[in-house]
């Protein structure tokens, strides 16, 4: 896909518009491309029209980064739900809030403005906090990607950057493989531990 302007990203990037309605939200020409992307292509997209499109207003080039945004692909249901934000518009607003760079850094002000505007946060949106919460240390510790197959969560570096071994032993164990250059987890052996040792496996390599 090809996501120039900030339209093209919310065209074939929201996973509530999957969907019923997208032709009339956004036009024929992307509905046709809207399927079930997930929130990480999403926020991929939305995130780089929204940088390139700021740019070209204030007459600048985009800054390329170090490293490209991290691919998170985790086993969970995470999207805010219609019959949690039932008007397309907010919940258009807070995808593109949740895919800031600095979104991770804001999840407690997040978390109590959703309570107070919409009520209880439900288990979905409490998975696509998470998620945003793991491309934040994804990203701070030059992951790649953090992939879901065949009952393993792994963890790529980009290349030419192997793990420190050493500094990864007090997180090692039954489970837990690290290699030169990817960490595999395997999530359903650890239970609902998974997400909790994810966390500490990415804090431990930053």
């Amino acid at each position: 896909y090809e996501a120039t302007e900030l339209g093209a990203g919310y065209g074939i990037a929201m996973k509530d518009l999957e969907i019923r309605g997208a032709g009339n939200l956004l036009g024929h020409r992307q509905s046709g491309h809207i399927t079930a992307v997930g929130f990480n292509l999403y926020t991929r997209l939305l995130a780089e029209a929204v940088e390139e499109r700021q740019a070209r207003i204030a007459g600048k080039e985009k800054p390329t980064p170090r490293f490209p945004a991290p691919v998170i692909d985790l086993p969970l249901d995470a999207y805010i739900p219609e019959d949690y934000v039932s008007d397309v518009n907010a919940r258009l607003e807070l995808y593109r809030e949740l895919a800031a760079p600095n979104a991770h850094e804001k999840l407690d002000e997040l978390t109590h403005a959703y309570q107070d505007r919409f009520g209880a946060v439900p288990e979905e949106v409490e998975n696509l906090f998470y998620a945003v919460r793991i491309k934040g240390l994804a990203a701070r510790a030059a992951i790649e990607s953090v992939t879901t197959e065949e009952g393993l969560i792994t963890l790529r570096r980009f290349q030419g950057i192997p793990f420190d071994k050493e500094k990864l032993a007090p997180l090692t164990r039954d489970g837990i493989t690290v290699g030169r250059t990817l960490i595999k987890i395997e999530y359903k052996k650890l239970g609902r531990a998974w997400k909790r040792v994810l966390e500490e496996v990415l804090g431990g390599l930053t």
